[in-house]
């Protein structure tokens, strides 16, 4: 009798109460879960908002790194984190497009079409999305309706949209490495107002350029 009660337990018996084990370390995990969340929720909504962007942040950087693509539906949410949309840059979705509206305060000085030092960190972030997508990019430069002064290199709105686009376009290939193939310039000068051109406020939401990134047009390098 004690002979049996000191027999080693067979591998039967202990394949028995594995799962125990296996209990016992997703109940831990989930302590470990919650207990973090706790935590965040004691150190505010700044803290949750920021631990949830540095996780869709180091999903970006995992796309990176394996070199893959990202999907359409991908693009609003993280354009929005990458970007914050203010009042001087605004993600809109639409059916089949995604547009990324630069107003002209952050891109340009008036009546001219040589990018600002402070835009390039703004295109560093477009950027590092735009590289990533398989889709047809068009560049569209947009503007008021008042009469350009005299002198100007420029001969109407229209013109200088244009060269606000081509601008666009060099730098996001030059300097930031989206294929020249990819990309297309559109200038509607101001015959696409966003806004009525009656207020000062009016003409500066239609002084823009928009990146509209196109579903239904699919980028084959």
């Amino acid at each position: 009798m004690i002979h049996r009660l000191l027999k080693p337990r067979t591998d039967d018996a202990r394949s028995e109460t594995i799962w125990l084990t296996v209990y016992s370390d997703l109940i831990t995990n989930l302590v470990l879960v919650f207990l973090a969340l706790y935590g965040l929720i004691l150190m505010g909504d700044d803290a949750l908002s920021k631990a949830i962007q540095s996780m869709k942040l180091d999903d970006i950087r995992y796309i990176e790194q394996v070199g893959s693509t990202l999907t359409f539906d991908d693009l609003p949410l993280l354009l929005r984190q990458e970007l914050k949309s203010s009042d001087h840059v605004i993600i809109r979705e639409e059916p089949g497009a995604v547009r990324i509206e630069l107003g002209e305060d952050v891109l340009f000085a008036s009546g001219r079409a040589d990018l600002k030092g402070a835009s390039f960190e703004t295109f560093s972030k477009v950027a590092r999305l735009l590289v990533l997508v398989p889709y047809t990019i068009v560049v569209e430069g947009h503007t008021d309706n008042v009469p350009l002064m005299l002198g100007s290199r420029f001969k109407n709105n229209r013109e200088l949209a244009l060269a606000r686009a081509m601008s666009v376009i060099r730098h996001l290939i030059e300097k930031e490495g989206v294929p020249p193939k990819q990309v297309a310039a559109g200038a509607y000068g101001s015959f696409r107002p966003r806004a009525s051109n009656v207020t000062a406020e009016g003409r500066g939401l239609n002084r823009r350029v928009e990146i509209a990134i196109f579903k239904d047009f699919p980028f084959s390098a």
